[in-house]
């Protein structure tokens, strides 16, 4: 099995994460957090990928790949206690979803990454918060900000306010190398920018190993 972006439950007792075996589609699996057998929660001749949480630790939301529906991308909602799944609406497209903390919205791009999304439940409705080539969004802890990175000549890592979608540059990451295969970045838990950085040629490592 293959496992891809693990995601910690709300309450800390679970993991969420996508999974392949040889032959068979990329589906979404849940395992104890203090480990046991993966179980498998969704279904269908599909990929599924990028899953996250929702802020009661009651639904998922994943994005999929596949025959249905017929633009092949869209993002699924997956009711973990009626184990029923649904497509999130108007979201024919759009990957990688991000739900809010207070479970107001879902943040999602496009396929082409160059700009994002916000749909907000109570309006059933998308809206563009940013148009810029970026990766990786991240919400604040209240809510308020989603943070994401860019790439190219000027790479930087910003954030955009929700209520008045304000863009922030916050950092330059022109001079950063970047992993070529995972260019990662996210938040801590007290807000502050995780990134992941390219060092394989810049720092040397001793081992001591003794054989057996």
């Amino acid at each position: 099995m293959q496992v891809f972006l693990p995601r910690w439950s709300p309450d800390g007792t679970q993991i969420a994460f996508a999974a392949t075996t040889p032959g068979k589609p990329q589906k979404i699996c849940l395992i104890p957090a203090e480990g046991g057998e993966p179980e498998q929660v969704t279904k269908g001749d599909y990929n599924e990928g990028d899953v996250g949480w929702s802020a009661d630790g009651n639904q998922l939301v994943s994005g999929f790949t596949g025959p249905f529906p017929a633009k092949g991308v869209a993002i699924h909602l997956l009711d973990l206690r009626m184990h029923q799944e649904s497509l999130l609406p108007g979201s024919e497209g759009l990957f990688s979803p991000r739900w809010s903390p207070d479970g107001r919205y879902v943040a999602a791009l496009p396929l082409n990454g160059e700009s994002l999304r916000l749909y907000e439940f109570a309006t059933q409705k998308w809206v563009e918060l940013a148009k810029l080539p970026m990766g990786y969004p991240s919400w604040s802890r209240d809510s308020q900000y989603i943070y994401f990175d860019t790439l190219g000549s000027d790479a930087a890592f910003y954030r955009v306010h929700v209520s008045d979608r304000k863009l922030e540059r916050l950092v330059s990451l022109k001079n950063v190398r970047r992993s070529g295969t995972y260019q990662w970045t996210g938040l801590t838990p007290d807000g502050s920018p995780l990134l992941l950085r390219d060092v394989g040629t810049e720092e040397i490592y001793a081992l001591d190993w003794q054989a057996p």
